[in-house]
Order: structure tokens, then sequence, then C-alpha cells
């Protein structure tokens, strides 16, 4: 048998073609009508059918002592009832996921202001990763999404790459770059590793991180100069007084671009007549974020540019778009509060929520519910985190066993998100249906479901749900951005888009105030974090696939060669990695893509914890922590 569903790793969203026998995926193929991938899906995707059956949480397991024990769904019901009753709403954390669908989602959120009459809800994939995106881009265009589309890659003449490795993380975008680049297209990356994009780049900016809006100010500067705008709108003479100071000199000196290398950057972009921006995580994960996206949608105001906001989990856009944030929804933009009140018919808690770091960073709350989230390996500090959540009692809902079923008390297994039917939201903001490929292994239970069944033991009124578009529909009626979608052509098989239509045009001026991070003699490398092309996220999933592990990436330190020299390192040499919260031994593995003074460390191994050396500094508005920017030192163990 053969079902066509999305793929269930990142927010591209590819369907692929799932080959089903006796409830097992044998095969995983291409879908050659697919409008994302055009039949060219990533090679990740290709070998899910690997990696599905292997590591599953199959029953609900309650923990006693150091071992857990397996219990029925209604011994589950009843300690969540009464962990529920124990404690009140405002000491309870709920996690939303980007792995699980809308509907999902939706009825988390529900649960948590309804039946628990508080905000404590929280996205965990958009906290770590894009939540400046989002700000940045209500700030500036009036939506908290994308405004770009997959399909004007193509037609660009020049893209900027700022933070991003597309040729590794997001292949299925490389296949449109390198179509636009066939074309004639130019292509600048900004980014401080010669990465697999590096190699097809007509110009590598290797720009110092954290100094990226001070780049973008001093673009502006000589763009306005050489009287280069495209466009004009509210802000354009502050700005213009700012940037003015931002000058080539002052980039050769904190960014350690060379000034030819700029002024030929200046001079592509200013030719530009097609101009398309692509950003990551590399631009979002650092203590200045917010200000850092405000210089990029500066420079897209400026210059016209489309721009394009490459994400990490699948549905980390829908999972936020339902509402999967710790602000009151009566005073939200974001919510037609004729539905809600009309739907709801509940006052709804007006004081501000938790949020994920202040959950579980800080360990404000003494109950979580953790959902397709592995904190004991994403967050920053992890030395700290793992001591507050050995203060919690976890609730685990999961599909895979991971570090921080470690820390859960109760252990609740869920279906992957093509157990399951739904619908996904990728990061162009493309409202995808997710087929049912196969029944869930074990006794798997849907999150909707779970929270559902809640709130009835709660005698709570409003969680009646037939089915999934059920949950969809009133969705779409209390969500703005849903309200043009059709649930029913969705549910049908066709995509549609969520509201990304630009509002308004506001430039945003920012002063570069400085670096989270500097080198010292005591910590004389930067280190940062990147992604493998082979391993997604904590690698719960991708690290069971046989052809997936056998690729070089792994869980390595890896460093310059001459650094290596100097220190008298060679590949696989044992060393230790030294910042001013944390030490971790690992492995070196040397190489020609590292920038000399700096060290890089993929965050998808359990065996290689990099985030225990990344304090818990964050972005004050958004609350992303910096993965990006850490002062180290590297001592080699002496056998």
């Amino acid at each position: 048998m053969e079902i066509e569903s999305t793929c269930i790793y990142c927010a591209v969203g590819c369907k692929l073609k799932y080959e089903v026998e006796s409830n097992r995926i044998i095969r995983v193929l291409p879908l050659k009508d697919d409008p994302v991938s055009k039949g060219r899906p990533c090679i990740k995707g290709l070998l899910i059918n690997e990696v599905v059956d292997y590591g599953r949480i199959l029953k609900p397991m309650i923990r006693e002592g150091k071992r857990f024990r397996e219990i029925s769904w209604d011994k589950a019901f009843l300690t969540l009832y009464k962990i529920l009753n124990k404690y009140s709403g405002e000491e309870i954390f709920f996690s939303a996921s980007g792995k699980i669908t809308n509907e999902d989602n939706f009825v988390i959120q529900k649960f948590v202001r309804i039946v628990m009459d508080s905000n404590n809800i929280d996205n965990c994939c958009s906290r770590l990763c894009h939540m400046p995106t989002l700000l940045a881009f209500k700030d500036a265009f009036g939506i908290g999404a994308s405004p770009g589309y997959l399909d004007e890659i193509e037609n660009l003449d020049c893209l900027l790459i700022v933070g991003s490795n597309p040729a590794s993380n997001h292949p299925v975008i490389f296949n449109r770059i390198l179509e636009m680049k066939e074309k004639g297209g130019k292509i600048i990356l900004i980014s401080p590793i010669i990465s697999e994009t590096a190699d097809y780049s007509d110009l590598h900016l290797k720009v110092n991180p954290g100094t990226e809006l001070l780049f973008f100010n001093c673009l502006i500067n000589l763009l306005i100069e050489r009287r280069e705008i495209k466009k004009q709108c509210k802000g354009f003479e502050e700005l213009k007084e700012i940037v003015k100071d931002y000058t080539p000199e002052m980039l050769e000196e904190f960014c350690g671009i060379k000034k030819e290398e700029f002024y030929e950057a200046v001079n592509i972009i200013a030719n530009s007549k097609n101009f398309g921006i692509i950003h990551g995580m590399g631009l979002t994960q650092h203590t200045n974020a917010v200000e850092t996206l405000h210089g990029l949608t500066n420079l897209a105001i400026i210059t016209n540019a489309k721009i394009l906001t490459n994400r990490g989990e699948i549905n980390v856009q829908g999972s936020g778009d339902m509402l999967t944030f710790p602000y009151p929804l009566q005073f939200s933009e974001d919510v037609n509060q004729k539905y809600l009140r009309k739907i709801w018919k509940k006052e709804l808690s007006s004081k501000k929520g938790t949020n994920l770091i202040e959950a579980i960073g800080f360990g404000n709350s003494k109950v979580s519910f953790i959902t397709s989230f592995n904190p004991a390996q994403s967050m920053p500090d992890l030395n700290r985190i793992h001591k507050n959540l050995r203060k919690m009692y976890i609730v685990q809902l999961e599909s895979y066993f991971n570090l921080t079923s470690y820390f859960s008390k109760l252990i609740l297994p869920t279906p992957l998100l093509i157990e399951r039917k739904g619908t996904i939201t990728t990061g162009e903001r493309r409202v995808r249906l997710v087929r049912k490929v196969r029944d869930p292994p074990g006794e798997c239970m849907n999150e909707w479901k779970i929270f559902s069944r809640l709130a009835r033991m709660f005698d709570i009124k409003g969680f009646e749900y037939k089915d999934e578009i059920e949950i969809f529909e009133e969705a779409t009626k209390i969500v703005k951005a849903y309200n043009k979608v059709d649930a029913k052509k969705v549910y049908s098989g066709k995509d549609a888009f969520a509201d990304k239509k630009i509002k308004f045009l506001k430039i945003i001026p920012e002063k570069f105030l400085g670096l989270e991070e500097i080198r010292s003699r005591k910590y004389p490398f930067i280190l940062f974090t990147f992604r493998s092309k082979f391993h997604f996220l904590t690698n719960e999933a991708t690290g069971k696939s046989k052809i997936l592990n056998k690729s070089q990436e792994g869980p390595y330190f890896y460093l310059n060669e001459e650094d290596a020299k100097m220190l008298k390192i060679k590949n696989f040499d044992e060393i230790v990695v030294k910042s001013k919260v944390g030490s971790l031994r690992g492995y070196a593995f040397i190489s020609k893509r590292i920038l000399k003074g700096y060290v890089g460390a993929h965050f998808h191994f359990e065996n290689l914890l990099v985030n225990k050396l990344y304090p818990l500094d964050f972005d004050k508005r958004s609350f992303t922590p910096n993965f990006k920017n850490v002062a180290v030192k590297i001592v080699k163990v002496r056998k």
C-alpha cells in the first residue's frame, strides 16, 4: 500500500510516498508532483523507514526509584488528575512542539487556558530558535511569519544568505538556489564557517558571529550614500542618521572582513533588480537577536527584497500559530476575539504566563509537561538545566526515549507525526494535510485525546471533539491568520496558505552595542554550534539510521588546521573544552572548513552535550538563548 504524507523533519515540509506492508514502513520514495520538493527530497526523509521502529516508547510508564514501571492508561490518567489537582496552574508549565500537528498544539494551549486558568504555555522550538524573527517581522511587517515564498527564489538575481547553510541543512531549498544560480543569479554568503553553501557562493564574507548588525548598518549606509535605495518608509530618516557612522573600516576591525570584499558585496546588491534574503539560526541565537533582525528587515525594506526564513521543526510555524505562547489571548491581535468569546465561553486569565526559559532555565515551575521536546539536551547551561529538571515533576509526552526521559517521573507514549492525522504549517506558512501512514506501535495516544480526556475528568466542557477536522475548524475561526483557510479543502489534500500578507512597512533603526562574548587570554577561542547534513535536532530519529550514521559528521569538536598544529592536536585526539560555565571532554576533528580562532560542534549528539558550555544568556525581549558565541579554551588530554 502506498500513502502520501509529509516528512517528519524540517519546516520545508516535503510530501513523501510511504510504502507500507503489515503496518511497517518498508520504503520511502520521492513524490514527483510535490510543489515543495519537486520530487527531490533530502536523504533524511528518504530514510524514515530506517528509524520509525526503534527506541520507541510503547506504554505509559511511571518512575519508581531509579526504574520505570509500565502502567495502564487509566492509571496514568488518575496520576495526571492528582498532579493537576495538587498544583495550581501557576505552578505548572506546558510545552508545545513543532513535531506534532496544529490540532494537537491547539488543544494543548486551550487546555492550559481553560482548565488550568493559566497562560503557562510556550513553543519550545520557536523560543530556542526563531522567536527573534517572529518579533522583528511583527515590528517591521505586521506579521509573525516569513513573507517570502519558496517559488520566488528561482527568479532572484542576487541572494544574500546569512546565518544559514541551506546546502547542508535545507537541501530542498538549496536545489532552488542552484536553479537561480544557473540562470545567472549571484550568491552572497555571510557565515563564520566555510560551509557547503560557501562552495557555491560567488562571495563568502566570513563575518564574526554576533557582528551581523554592524554589517547590515554599514551596508545600508553605503547604499544610501550611493542613492541605491528602492523603497523608503517610516523611520528612514532616523535610520539614515544612525548608520552614517558605520564605515568599512569598522567592518575590518569588528566583523573581520576586508573592505574590498565588502565593496564587492555592495556592488552586487546595488546592481540587483530582484534581490532576496534567506536567514537562519546563525542570526537569531544571540543576545542581540531582535536588534540584529531589525537590521535585516531594514535592509530588506530599502532594497525591496524578498525575505525567507529557514525554520527548524516541520510544524514550528504552525505550532506557534496555534497560540502556544504565554501571552493572554484576550489582548492578542492574532486572535479573532468575537469567535474566542463565542466558542470558548470562558473568562481567561489576564496574567502573562511563564515561558520556557523562566520555567526550566530559571526553575520557576514545580511541574512541567514536556511535549516532543528534549530540554535535557537542547537548552543552554545544561548543568543548571539538569539540576532544575531533577527538582521538577516532569511529565514527558514523547515518541522516542531521549535524555529528558532520565529526568521524567511519568512518560506517556505519543505517535510520530506520520502516525496521526491532522495538519502542519511549513516555514513558508503553507498549510498541509498529514495523512496517517500507519497505526502507531504500542499504546500511543495523541495529545489532543489526552488533554480532552483530562478536561472531561475536570468536568470542563468544550473538548468534546469527534475528530481532528473539528479541532482545525475551530482553530481557523479563532486564529486570525487562518480565518480564510478552508479546513475541508485542506483535509481533502489541497494545500493552503495562512495569511502572510505584509500589513505595513516600518524601519526600526538599531545601534550595534557589542558582542555577547569576546576572546581573552584565558579563553582564546570562540565556540559555535552548527547543524549536520545527516542528523536532525537532538537526533532521536536520525541517530537510528545505519546509513546516516556512516557519515563522517559526528560528536566532535571541529578545529582549524593551524590551531590544531599550534596545540599539537591530531585527528581524534581527546581534548577538553572549557567555558566559564562548564567543561566537556570530546574528540578533535581537524577541518579546513573551520576558521582560525574558532571551534565548532554539532548539537545533535547525547555523547557530546555541547550546550553545557553555553551560559544561560539570552535576548532580553525574545528570551532566545545565545548558542553561537561563547569563549572557550582547549586542552589536549595527556595519555
